[in-house]
């Protein structure tokens, strides 16, 4: 068994350590002993649910276990998909139905992409103009009764950050609640996260369904406010995955193996509380997050700022349990029966009964953290 201890520093020095964390061996190969491999090209979004991954770059987590990763920013979803495609990327933070959209060949070369974890559950808030605020909407019936009465010549307009997202969904979801038909009433169309914000601020949109931190800045900017959060419409939903080509688990099995279990020990300090101020601080990182810690700590906070004076108490955002990051067959179902619903594309229809478990390997989760007698 090996054991490995974190620093955490910001700019006033060293702020406490970390809690050790046991990262057994999982054979005698994936000791830290062992020379890095060749080169982890591993894919993210400027999103707060990025974090893990951040965390563990930052902290040498993936040094320390032997892997040589290489984290690549990049600038939307539709990036993210396309060079995961084309072996451009090796393993990505994705949006949790994306795999089964690229396995299927929706918008994309068919290719076989998998996922051992989920990185994250739930995160994202609903945020609606100012101006529809001064005109009298505060909730979801006030915006059916906004959209009924025909005060605007034209249909709102609703950005998400892809159709294949559980951001889409989520905004369905709440929508139909309040009794508006997303396909009829409204206009949902896609941005990437960083555009959403200029978007809103220069109305060319009315609102969005994104990830922190871009409702905070709205709300904290003042040209927005959150009328519900994912965590309220679908507690628990998988938020993001780690996506791998089966191409790329075949050829390095366990690369990828360690690289959950590292990502694994990075969820657990991402929620740990006594180190929240020192997490928020590298998130910050101009070359990562680019935001403040202030903005950053709503997500992380029990009572989240929906603007007006109004908050969401409860967790917003979660990184680490069983029940978070194992890709099961019934989450999988969920996500899967979302995309069918609220997606119209002909090969969603009569989708193969094994679709959820080729994709979403719980065998592989179960593999990367059970201990192995050394």
């Amino acid at each position: 068994m090996q054991e490995f201890i974190y620093f955490i520093y910001n700019g006033m020095g060293m702020v406490n350590a970390k809690r050790a964390y046991q990262m057994e061996a999982l054979t005698s190969e994936f000791s830290i002993r062992t020379r890095p491999t060749s080169t982890i090209r591993l894919g993210y979004i400027r999103l707060l649910d990025a974090a893990p991954l951040i965390v563990a770059e930052s902290l040498g987590m993936f040094r320390d276990a032997g892997l040589n990763v290489e984290l690549k920013r990049e600038v939307g979803w539709a990036t993210i998909r396309d060079k995961l495609a084309f072996g451009d990327l090796d393993v990505t933070q994705a949006l949790s139905p994306m795999p089964f959209v690229m396995q299927l060949g929706i918008g994309v070369t068919p290719s076989k992409v998998i996922t051992g974890m989920v990185l994250s559950c739930n995160g994202n808030a609903i945020t609606l103009s100012k101006q529809l605020r001064e005109e009298g909407v505060d909730d979801g019936d006030s915006l059916r009764r906004y959209i009924t009465s025909g005060y605007r010549p034209r249909k709102l307009v609703l950005g998400v950050v892809s159709l294949y997202s559980s951001h889409h969904f989520m905004l369905c979801r709440w929508l139909e609640t309040h009794g508006i038909d997303p396909k009829k009433d409204v206009i949902i169309t896609v941005l990437p996260p960083e555009q959403v914000l200029r978007n809103l601020r220069s109305g060319n949109i009315d609102g969005f369904c994104v990830g922190e931190p871009w409702n905070s800045v709205a709300v904290e900017e003042g040209f927005g406010w959150c009328p519900a959060t994912s965590e309220q419409i679908a507690s628990g939903y998988p938020e993001k995955v780690l996506a791998t080509t089966e191409r790329f688990y075949d050829e390095r099995p366990e690369d990828y193996l360690r690289l959950v279990r590292v990502l694994n020990h990075a969820c657990e300090l991402c929620d740990a509380e006594e180190q929240r101020t020192a997490i928020l601080n590298i998130l910050s990182k101009p070359n990562y997050l680019n935001c403040t810690p202030q903005v950053l700590a709503h997500a992380f906070s029990s009572s989240f700022p929906m603007g007006g004076g109004r908050t969401a108490d409860g967790p917003f955002l979660r990184f680490r349990g069983e029940a978070v990051n194992r890709p099961d067959r019934d989450r999988a179902k969920q996500v899967l029966d979302d995309l069918s619903r609220y997606v119209s594309h002909a090969k969603l229809k009569n989708i193969s009964r094994t679709l959820s478990s080729r994709v979403y390997r719980e065998d592989i989760y179960d593999q990367a953290m059970s201990p192995i007698l050394s």
